[in-house]
């Protein structure tokens, strides 16, 4: 069947060890776009192909004449790691100089390091320039007037990519279009005007780039509108699978250096996700989910109906989500109705643990409450906790952050840790009234930030801290925390649990090799080093014949049978 939408969809995981859970919005944008007619596929795991030669050998599998539209997650465009050369990270560090940052033995240099987390290839672009290149190519040979269209959670860095360096940014060559936001009725309407053959308007272009900015008519996704997933056996899902579900979209907090979409406010209902999950589970097989949701657990009567709901299955499902920590303050009793509704592991926004800082930034909970809380849900189970801090908010100093790395090494809570510089900028003025940055962003003055004359666009200050203290911080952090029996310090720490469940693992046995992987099982694990070889041998190798079973199932289902 010929596919007019192919959306490639981004993995973190940057190893074949295991294949990593599925990103929710491709597939949301691939039931949206069934159920109008469009027929529609999701690769959503071609990262593990290393070469440019395989990837594009499996991707001519999909496209004939009749493909429209190739979209592609913005956070995919990562090109494959070459040997001896340093990649972007997600740690909120972005080498935008000449010289890569390294603090290996060697005093950091302002003039080298920007401190805005771009996700992008900026010392990549040659490599990129070759990848589109020959998927422009490959498109050509089926379709010359199939459009490549970018999107994703990051694509406002586009815009600050083509502003601050336009004259050597090889997506202009290249991509059609960029949309910037929820692309949800976007996406359709673009397709209806090349269906239509119509010009398409209302667009914001902005040095040889094309942005469809979904918060400007005509292309808003409605703030009442949450989607469905659709899985289907085309897929392939098996049953050890873990799926992405979307419960929900906003949040009811308002932090100030948050920039995600703040006009969304809505839950799913309850009936309609309740039949997803039995379609799920008795058509596929699927029990495993990867809650997406601003924040899972901000509105106490959804979570009480979340828990009665999942617990008139007759069966039973595990999740994981991103949860805050000051609801349960105030309502301690969902920690239980979490936990037995599947809860497994969750992603905490801690952000910081100073008082003043957390204040600043609009999370004024005692940061005493919050480790009481945290060790309050880990004494629920062995519940994964992943914990994110952000290095730089105003009112945070060197003491403070050393008074949170000495508790530390004092806890038993945290299982991962996942710090970021904050991100401030960009203090692009013609930017200005066209993305809604977070109120950091915004009002710079208001918090004491302070441009540096001598830098690029993204470096700040403020009195406490700048971006030099921050990267030292965060390298300090680094080599204190990745040996640590405890806690481990996470580089996408978010996704690991989700992608090692996706294995096959039960939740103890991921608990335990993640414990074995990560922190060599100290104090934790009680195994010796043989058997820690042999069961981390054993991981790998599920992963490997999970990834070919799906490799050749996928192919056989869903591959275009070229003449």
């Amino acid at each position: 069947m010929s596919n007019e939408v192919i959306l490639l969809s981004d993995i973190p995981n940057q190893s074949q060890e295991t294949y990593a859970g599925r990103y929710m919005g491709p597939y949301v944008l691939k039931s949206q776009l069934i159920d109008k007619g469009h027929n529609t596929i999701v690769l959503d795991w071609f990262r593990f192909i290393q070469d440019n030669e395989k990837f594009f050998e499996y991707f001519e599998n999909f496209v004939d004449e009749n493909t429209k539209i190739v979209g592609i997650s913005n956070t995919f465009l990562y090109p494959p790691r070459e040997v001896n050369k340093k990649q972007n990270d997600s740690t909120g560090l972005s080498a935008f100089a000449a010289e890569n940052y390294d603090t290996k033995g060697e005093e950091i240099n302002e003039d080298s390091v920007a401190a805005y987390s771009l996700y992008l290839w900026d010392d990549n672009n040659a490599t990129l320039t070759d990848w589109f290149k020959r998927m422009r190519a490959v498109l050509d040979k089926y379709n010359p007037d199939a459009k490549i269209v970018l999107g994703g959670a990051r694509s406002t860095r586009f815009i600050q990519m083509a502003s601050f360096a336009p004259e050597d940014y090889c997506v202009k060559l290249y991509v059609d279009y960029i949309i910037v936001g929820m692309a949800d009725f976007a996406i359709q309407k673009l397709i209806d005007k090349i269906d239509n053959k119509e010009k398409v308007t209302d667009i914001w272009e902005h040095h040889g780039l094309k942005f469809i900015l979904c918060d400007k008519e005509p292309w808003v996704t409605p703030t009442y509108y949450v989607p469905k997933s659709n899985y289907t056996k085309a897929d392939c899902f098996e049953s050890s699978h873990w799926a992405g579900m979307e419960v929900g979209r906003g949040c009811a907090f308002n932090c100030k250096y948050c920039y995600y979409e703040k006009r969304f406010q809505e839950k799913r209902p309850m009936d309609e996700m309740k039949e997803e999950l039995k379609r799920n589970y008795y058509e596929l097989g699927i029990k495993g989910y990867n809650i997406t949701a601003d924040c899972f657990n901000d509105n106490r009567r959804f979570v009480g109906d979340w828990a009665e709901m999942v617990g008139s299955l007759d069966f039973k499902i595990e999740w994981a989500s991103y949860v805050r920590v000051d609801p349960f303050h105030k309502w301690p009793e969902m920690i239980d109705e979490m936990v037995s509704s599947g809860y497994r592991a969750g992603w905490y926004g801690i952000e910081t643990l100073s008082h003043k800082a957390g204040k600043l930034a609009g999370k004024g909970l005692n940061p005493e409450r919050v480790k009481e809380l945290l060790a309050l849900i880990k004494s629920k189970g062995e519940n994964w906790i992943t914990a994110y801090f952000i290095l730089g908010l105003p009112g945070e100093t060197k003491e403070s952050m050393q008074e949170t790395l000495d508790w530390f090494h004092t806890q038993r809570i945290i299982d991962e840790i996942q710090p970021s510089i904050l991100d401030v900028g960009p203090f692009i003025e013609e930017l200005s009234g066209i993305i809604d940055f977070s109120d950091h962003s915004k009002n710079p003055e208001k918090y004491g930030f302070t441009k540096l004359e001598y830098s690029p666009e993204f470096y700040w200050e403020h009195e406490t801290l700048n971006l030099k203290d921050c990267v030292v911080i965060h390298e300090q952090w680094k080599k204190e925390l990745e040996n640590h029996p405890y806690t481990r310090f996470g580089g996408s720490a978010h996704g690991e649990y989700v992608r090692i469940r996706d294995t096959g693992l039960s939740h103890k046995e991921a608990v335990v090799y993640m414990k074995t992987k990560f922190r060599g099982g100290k104090n934790l694990v009680n195994i010796d080093n043989a058997k820690k070889k042999k069961f981390k041998q054993y991981v790998q190798n599920l992963s490997t014949q999970n990834i070919q079973r799906y490799y050749d199932r996928f192919l056989e289902v869903n591959r275009v049978r070229h003449a």
